[in-house]
């Protein structure tokens, strides 16, 4: 037999194997593992979402500002848990907003950790900032009921954790954060993520008590631990499986095994870990996903949703969709503040359809933290600084804008370019104006000298025609004062829909020195 022959003969036997594993695997039991009674809140992680904004007092540009509008849609599109993340060097209290806002709205709330990337070069500073921050979780949210569950960290190879060369050092961070909560609380819900990107081969041998040492109530570890469940995320099929779906514009091809392979090995590896320990501990895909756009072909997409759902339910794996809600351009987002829902997705993730479009904020970074790739200037002759502390007029951070004398100019928000990690699937666009209804443009201003002056528009973002301004609307002017204060504008949309909309401050023409803070695009 040839050296070809044999290669070919080889990857047919594999594919066939792949393929056996693919199909009969949903058939597979549970039956070698302990049954335990588990928190019931894990198996609320199974209808859950990621809702991925930003908060006043700290916040990524491309998000959105958490509101409880947020979770409330969440729940009326029947969804169970929400998940949310805290930086480790953050406060709590917004978080502590968010935790009440889900428990108003009868839903299950995931808080995730976002590390700091000082801990890969120093392991010890890692675990030492780890176990502070949960033990003062564990301590200040003790009082809230088991709805609330504690995810120790977010993909530790985002922090420079790598792969199997990064699993050792990261489950000490996990050992030590575990031990922290409960030496103050035993029964908090823990999900202890697998080492890499929360990736299931690493399930296996990491996240187990050769590595997860902690001790609670006398001599109790994790195997016994009925509050403690594990994290998984996979996105796929992607690039590196030669089939580029979850992340990317690629269909699904005729070859269902091709996709479907890298699918169910996510699954497979979950699977045999839980054979392997022989426990039943939770497993929750606290992140899964793929990119959502006008062309996506929905028979595509529902076929790629039931083999994914069909393995969770098959395996009783819980399921939480990244994302929900960020904003609306975000290319896994599924849910869209002008146009609802994505309903071929939510049939399969929960069969509900809303019932009620909440009022939620259209505008990205508008409590202006760094870095700033949301707003643009069309001058570089004005200059701007973020300016950070109690000067602020709303959260942490607000905008200065230092305009030249004889210099023309505007700030504007628009749909953001394929750069700075966040790539935009294509026809997804930022900011949109739906016929017949009526928007309010709000923000926080101030002038140095108290007289300044600025006016807004509206503008259609593809050929630059104008939509909306308030100087005509006004007859002049806005005319800013020193004392910073809120001004709003009412404009209604009589004209068709436009789904890609610039929103633009004109500070041109007059020399001045302008504050702004707290911008909202909002249907009124």
């Amino acid at each position: 037999m040839t050296k070809k022959r044999r290669k070919d003969y080889q990857t047919i036997i594999a594919r066939t194997f792949t393929m056996i594993v693919s199909l009969c695997i949903p058939l597979l039991g549970i039956s070698g593992e302990t049954t335990r009674s588990n928190d019931p809140v894990f198996k609320k992680l199974h209808k859950g979402i990621n809702i991925d904004t930003a908060h006043r007092d700290v916040g990524v540009w491309p998000k959105i500002q958490h509101d409880a509008a947020n979770f409330e849609a969440a729940a009326d599109a029947g969804f169970d848990s929400v998940r949310v993340f805290l930086p480790v060097h953050a406060n709590y209290e917004s978080t502590e907003q968010q935790i009440n806002d889900a428990f108003s709205n009868n839903l299950a709330i995931v808080v995730c950790m976002w590390g700091s990337a000082a801990w890969s070069g120093d392991p010890k500073l890692g675990e030492r900032q780890m176990a502070d921050k949960w033990r003062i979780l564990a301590k200040t949210w003790k009082k809230y009921p088991n709805d609330l569950v504690f995810e120790i960290l977010n993909e530790p190879e985002g922090i420079g954790f790598v792969k199997a060369r990064g699993a050792t050092k990261v489950m000490r961070l996990y050992n030590a954060a575990v031990q922290a909560i409960r030496d103050v609380d035993p029964d908090r819900p823990i999900l202890i993520g697998a080492p890499g990107y929360n990736d299931s081969e690493f399930l296996d041998p990491y996240v187990t008590e050769q590595y997860l040492t902690y001790k609670f109530e006398g001599s109790k570890g994790f195997y016994d631990d009925f509050n403690t469940g594990v994290a998984i995320h996979f996105y796929s099929p992607k690039h590196k499986d030669g089939l580029n779906f979850a992340m990317w514009t690629m269909g699904l091809g005729k070859d269902e095994l091709k996709w479907k392979t890298p699918i169910t090995k996510e699954i497979i590896n979950a699977v045999n870990w839980r054979k392997r320990i022989g426990e039943d501990i939770p497993i929750i895909t606290t992140e899964w996903g793929c990119w959502l756009f006008p062309n996506r072909i929905d028979q595509d997409l529902n076929k790629w949703l039931d083999h994914h759902v069909g393995l969770f339910d098959s395996h009783n794996i819980g399921s939480m969709w990244y994302t929900g809600i960020q904003n609306n351009q975000r290319a896994f987002g599924i849910f869209n503040s002008e146009t609802g829902w994505n309903q071929t997705v939510l049939d399969k993730l929960t069969g509900v359809q809303p019932a009620v479009l909440p009022i939620i904020s259209q505008v990205i970074n508008g409590e202006f933290h760094k870095p700033d790739h949301a707003w643009r200037l069309t001058s570089g002759e004005i200059t701007r600084e973020y300016i950070y502390g109690k000067k602020a007029f709303s959260g942490i951070s607000m905008l200065k804008l230092n305009v030249p004398a004889d210099t023309e100019g505007q700030l504007y928000l628009q749909t953001y370019e394929d750069k700075h990690g966040y790539k935009g699937a294509p026809g997804r666009t930022l900011l949109h104006l739906i016929k017949g209804q009526t928007y309010k443009i709000s923000f926080i201003a101030a002038s140095e000298d108290g007289e300044g002056r600025m006016k807004i528009s509206l503008k259609d973002a593809k050929n630059m025609s104008p939509i909306y301004d308030s100087s005509e609307a006004d007859g002049g002017w806005l005319k800013i004062g020193k004392v910073p204060r809120t001004y709003t504008r009412l404009y209604q949309h009589t004209a068709e829909t436009e789904m890609d909309v610039r929103l633009e401050f004109d500070i041109g023409s007059k020399q001045q020195v302008l504050y702004l803070d707290k911008v909202d695009l909002i249907r009124n």
